[in-house]
């Protein structure tokens, strides 16, 4: 996985944890819910980058624990609201983190790791000699 509950911690406090894993009193995280939400947010992202990295990462590189974090937090949120309703803030860090796996995945962002990548396969059905008539052949064929 690539964020953990002690990172959530920087950003949250632990009765806003408890609350958005579950317990309306605040008191306790319930850590299933929680790890449920970032290995949620763990398998999104290797299957954005599985073709073009060997995943999982280890170690795992800063944009790619940051983005673990911005969607584990967005599938806190959606867990606990099962009306849907997220509060803006929420749906706009998620959408930044897809943004960031889709500039990853396309080579637009380079992350921070060595020999981890590999480069996209480039399949062409198509050399010279496949073909079975020529450009002089085809060329003495007319439109009707």
């Amino acid at each position: 996985m690539y964020t953990n509950l002690n990172e959530l911690l920087k950003e949250f406090t632990p009765e806003e944890l408890a609350i958005l894993t579950g317990d309306p009193s605040g008191s306790v995280i319930d850590q299933a819910r929680l790890d449920y939400a970032i290995s949620n947010a763990s398998n999104l992202i290797d299957s954005f980058l599985r073709n073009r990295f060997d995943v999982p990462f280890n170690p795992v590189p800063i944009l790619i624990n940051f983005v673990a974090r911005e969607l584990a937090v967005a599938n806190l949120y959606e867990y606990y609201n099962h009306d849907g309703v997220v509060p803006p803030s929420i749906s706009r860090r998620k959408s930044y983190a897809l943004y960031l796996l889709r500039q990853i995945q396309n080579g637009d962002i380079q992350l921070d790791i060595a020999d981890n990548s590999r480069r996209p396969v480039l399949m062409v059905n198509k050399d010279k000699d496949s073909r079975i008539f020529g450009n002089d052949i085809l060329d003495t064929f007319v439109e009707m």
